[in-house]
C-alpha cells in the first residue's frame, strides 16, 4: 500500500486542515532540529497556526533569535540579490513538474534601493511582532 500523491491546495475542511497543519508542523520542526545539529547551521523558524498562535523554533547552537535577526542587514545588497536569485531558481526546480498554483517565475528581480528599503521595512515589522508575541507567549 503506497502513498498517493497530493495536490497541493487549500483544504477546506478546517478540522483536516487543522490535523494537516499539526503533522507538518511536527515534521518541520523535526527537519529543522536535524539540520541544526547535523549540519551545525542557526535555524529560526517563525510561523502561524490557523489560530493564529505562533510558534517559534531557534536551533540549539545559536544564540537566539536576535543573533540571527542581526545577520540580515548586514548582507550586501549583491550578496541579497544573489541569494535571492539562488532562491528563486530553487523554487523553479521544486515546482516545474506540479500543479501548484504558485509561481516562482512572479518574484520580481527588482534591484533597486527601494526594493532593499522594502525588506528592512518588513524586517522591522517583523522583528516588532516578534517582540509583541514573544511577550503574550511570557506573559
Amino acid at each position: 500500500m503506497g502513498r498517493k500523491k497530493l495536490k497541493i491546495q487549500r483544504l477546506e475542511d478546517l478540522k483536516a486542515r487543522r490535523a494537516k497543519y499539526s503533522k507538518c508542523k511536527t515534521g518541520i520542526l523535526k527537519k529543522a532540529k536535524e539540520l541544526n545539529i547535523l549540519c551545525e547551521v542557526d535555524v529560526a523558524l517563525l510561523f502561524c497556526s490557523p489560530s493564529s498562535t505562533p510558534t517559534l523554533y531557534v536551533g540549539k547552537n545559536s544564540n537566539g533569535l536576535s543573533s540571527i535577526l542581526k545577520r540580515l542587514p548586514n548582507l550586501s545588497f549583491e550578496e541579497h540579490e544573489e541569494r535571492k536569485a539562488y532562491t528563486i531558481e530553487m523554487l523553479r526546480k521544486i515546482y516545474e513538474n506540479s500543479e501548484s498554483e504558485f509561481d516562482p517565475l512572479s518574484l520580481s528581480h527588482d534591484t533597486n534601493a527601494n526594493t532593499l528599503k522594502l525588506y528592512e521595512d518588513e524586517l522591522q515589522e517583523l522583528k516588532d511582532k516578534l517582540v509583541e508575541m514573544s511577550k503574550i507567549l511570557r506573559d
